[in-house]
Formats: C-alpha cells, structure tokens, sequence
C-alpha cells in the first residue's frame, strides 16, 4: 500500500481571500505532520508520499524530519476552493505513486489508526466513509482507499469535473434565467469559474464514484483523528 499526504505544513502569511489562513505555526503543523507519517508507517504503509503547498524554503529546510516520507514541494497558486486545491495536489503527485498498489489518501495533519475498517475486497475500487443517501450523499475525503492509481486519476479527475461543471448546470427557475442571461451577454458574467464556490469535495467525489461506475465499500469506522484546519482548530474523529 501506498499513502498520499495532501498537505500545507507552512502556508502562507499572507491573507486568503475571507481572513487568516490558520492560527496554527508551522512548527505545530510540522509535528502534527509527523503524527500523519508515524500512523501511516503504524499501518504498514510502503511508501508515503507528502504533497505540499507551502511557499518558499520553510519546509524543504525542515523536510528530512518526515523521514520516511518522501516530501514533493509544489508550487500551487492560491485556491479559495480548498477541494479543488487538494485534488490538484493529488494530480501533481502521480508521477510518485506505482501503478500496482492501493492507494490510501490521508488529508493532512491527520492520523490513521489501526481500528480502521479501510480494506478492500476482491473486486472493490474504492473504501470510504459514506455519509447521506441519495443525490445529496458523500464520502469522507479525510482519508480513503483506492485499488490503484488508474482508480485513484479517475475519482481525481472526474471530482474536479463536477466541481467546476456544477455551476453550469440547470437545477431550477433561477439557474435556468442565469444560463441563458450569461450565454447571451457574456460580457456580464462575473462568475470566478476557475476557482468556483461550487459543491462539496465530498459530493463531488461521490458523484465522480457513481458516474465512473466504481465499486464502493462503505465503511463506518475511519479511525481517524486530526485538528480541522480553521480559526477554531477543532479536534476532528471519524
């Protein structure tokens, strides 16, 4: 098995585009990624692969103290849409990930442990956390399994065409007027489609799942557990 970190370790000191970006350090950050890479060794991963976002040479001074994870620093310009800036991340990685093994992709700063139901059967491309029923249903994007990395590019793929389709589509009256007015005076569209306020990652990924006719395993218990990204930094369990 192979693991992919998505990670910011050290991100920027600059404002995003609604405040602070974190009130945690990086050196907090840098431990809690730590905790990521000794879970993941924990479980018997093979390989671990941490993509990173985080500008200039912090990181890469620091790198060596994720031993042995294998960092890739990747230059990402800022994305408001943190799903679409994952999934890219994701993508900037495949170079780095084998053709042959499951994939285990772990958001970063969290923590596997060794009660998570994630397996797969024979058959299966996918095992994830599933939440809702129906249209509206969604997996845990926190962390999942994949058969391998031509299952892996598909979900990445096709989740990022429903993050960016989902404002063209027509889902009643007002989305209807919006199209045709936009397709008419283009001019006067002012939509950010390049970094859309669109549906969640989870959604998405569970609509990338249903239209490429992947096999999923649900399963109820991740085992994870990690601090939430945010101005709060709650303690997350899944």
């Amino acid at each position: 098995m192979i693991a992919i970190v998505s990670s910011t370790v050290a991100p920027s000191m600059l404002p995003s585009h609604d405040g602070p970006r974190t009130t945690l350090s990086p050196e907090v950050r840098l431990e809690q990624t730590r905790g990521t890479v000794a879970s993941l060794v924990a479980l018997g991963a093979k390989e671990i692969v941490i993509s990173d976002n985080s500008p200039g040479d912090w990181l890469r001074e620091r790198a060596a103290v994720l031993a042995p994870a294998r960092v890739l620093h990747l230059n990402q310009p800022p994305i408001r849409n943190k799903g679409i800036g994952e999934l890219w991340l994701l993508l900037g990685a495949l170079d780095a990930l084998r053709d042959d093994q499951p994939i285990l992709k772990i958001s970063g700063r969290y923590r596997v442990g060794a009660a998570t139901e994630l397996s797969l059967r024979e058959g299966d491309d996918v095992a994830a956390k599933v939440q809702g029923e129906g249209p509206s249903a969604e997996i845990s994007t926190r962390c999942y399994l994949v058969r391998n990395k031509k299952v892996a590019v598909g979900l990445w793929e096709r989740s990022l065409d429903e993050l960016y389709a989902e404002r063209s589509r027509i889902v009643g009256p007002r989305s209807l007027l919006r199209i045709i007015r936009n397709s008419l005076n283009p001019l006067g569209d002012d939509f950010h489609y390049a970094d859309p306020n669109s549906l969640s990652v989870e959604q998405a990924s569970m609509r990338a799942i249903r239209r490429l006719g992947l096999r999923l395993r649900p399963v109820a218990n991740l085992d994870v557990e990690g601090t939430l990204g945010s101005w709060t930094n709650p303690l997350v369990r899944e």
